[in-house]
């Protein structure tokens, strides 16, 4: 591949960090610099392209997706769907949801909800140029307990004994991460998201045993002590991290300050569609969406809502933002809705908003050396956004690079040829 510069009116690096009139070259797949439009010498500018008034940004990193959910009405809906479709029909919904994710500028995908594989498939088939999508992580069926967080995907501990057999079974499958539940959730009735699922003694071994190949854990956690289990435990990463009691009400954010700086862990929050429908003038939602979401709410407001993570940040600590998307309301291609709505929660910049599903975001996932800044060597996976005023607002997706080469243009998929 020959190299190239894209110039645009402005570059975001990953880090927060935000260039005016900036140009990124790209040879063979990977970056080679970041550097002012103006200081591109003569060969440079010959193999320069202008790409105008845009923002270009590495491209975006969604570290809790479910790949085969529907992202249907409420959660009822979706587990119905999810449990009686077979597999084909479910690799069509994974399918297409990996090329939304590519609309929606999202060039890394980690899947936190498979079944019976299905999305190792759907992974494997995107590494070989048959599907177009982003890289995916699977973490295959999360683990959890009989009338636990997600049973219906399959992946049942019934005892503390068995819980390394089970993370043996994930990791001999080719899972990329482990997923466990630490505590219920509210996609699943007949779990309670604000007791833990499984003891210390077990979530050690489970991190124990992925640790030792090379994997890392993220924990499904919304009770405070389960999260405090998981830390203690050396999860890596903590989805959704809500530190509630056992009544359901927010404990004070400063002990899960202490608790973090105790061990290893980074939060992940996740802003669905529940978080986006709140967001002022946000379209795209029924007047019945925006109803279920203020009535989720705890506090009335995006804002308050997230007070707890904005300490977490505040303290230094970093907060990943992800999407969750297949849930109820929250479709793949919305993303960048997910990234408007951390610069509410999180009161950022949307420079700094598009840090946390970049830089910060390969951080947690072990992904760093590869992708989530535009640093030289790391691979040129780019999404560019129409407008260039991103302190007024982010703007629409519309093209994405993966591995240095165009994926989307526009609202069109481009498809490569198919492996021989």
């Amino acid at each position: 591949m020959t190299e190239r510069w894209l110039r645009a009116d402005a570059v975001v690096t990953g880090d927060g960090d935000l260039l005016a009139d900036a140009a990124v070259g790209v040879r063979d797949g990977r970056i080679i610099g970041v550097t002012s439009a103006h200081a591109l010498d003569g060969e440079q500018r010959r193999v320069s392209e202008d790409l105008g008034a845009v923002t270009l940004t590495p491209g975006f990193i969604d570290a809790h997706v479910h790949l085969l959910f529907s992202c249907d009405t409420d959660h009822e809906r979706t587990r119905r769907r999810f449990v009686e479709a077979p597999d084909a029909a479910l690799a069509t919904i994974g399918a297409r949801n990996a090329m939304e994710c590519l609309l929606g500028g999202v060039t890394t995908a980690r899947d936190l909800g498979d079944t019976r594989w299905v999305v190792r498939e759907i992974r494997d088939a995107v590494a070989q140029g048959v599907l177009p999508g982003p890289r995916i992580l699977t973490a295959g069926a999360p683990l959890t307990t009989k009338t636990g967080h997600l049973n219906w995907c399959g992946n049942i501990a019934e005892t503390d004994a068995e819980v390394p057999e089970r993370v043996r079974a994930l990791l001999d499958h080719g899972a990329d991460v482990i997923k466990i539940m630490s505590s219920g959730g509210s996609m699943t009735r007949e779990s309670d998201p604000f007791t833990p699922q499984f003891t210390a003694a077990a979530l050690h071994e489970a991190v124990g045993l992925a640790h030792a190949a090379g994997r890392r854990v993220a924990a499904h956690s919304q009770n405070a002590e389960a999260i405090r289990r998981c830390i203690a435990a050396g999860v890596d990463t903590l989805e959704h991290c809500l530190w509630r009691g056992s009544d359901g009400r927010q404990e004070p954010s400063s002990d899960l300050v202490s608790t973090l700086r105790g061990g290893s862990s980074t939060v992940v929050i996740t802003l669905a569609g529940i978080a986006r429908a709140m967001l002022p003038g946000i379209s795209g939602f029924t007047a019945d969406e925006v109803r279920d979401a203020h009535a989720a709410s705890h506090t009335g407001s995006l804002a308050d809502d997230f007070a707890w993570a904005r300490d977490v940040r505040a303290s230094g600590l970093p907060v990943v933002v992800a999407s969750d998307a297949g849930v109820r309301f929250t479709p793949f291609r919305r993303f960048t809705d997910t990234i408007r709505a951390a610069v509410v929660a999180l009161g950022l910049t949307p420079a700094e908003a598009i840090g946390t599903v970049t830089g910060l975001a390969a951080d947690a996932i072990g992904l760093e050396s590869e992708v989530g800044r535009l640093t030289p060597g790391l691979r040129a996976d780019l999404t560019i956004l129409d407008g260039a005023d991103v302190e007024r607002g982010l703007g629409d997706v519309v093209a994405v690079y993966r591995d240095g080469v165009p994926a989307i243009d526009g609202d069109r998929v481009i498809l490569s040829d198919l492996p021989h």
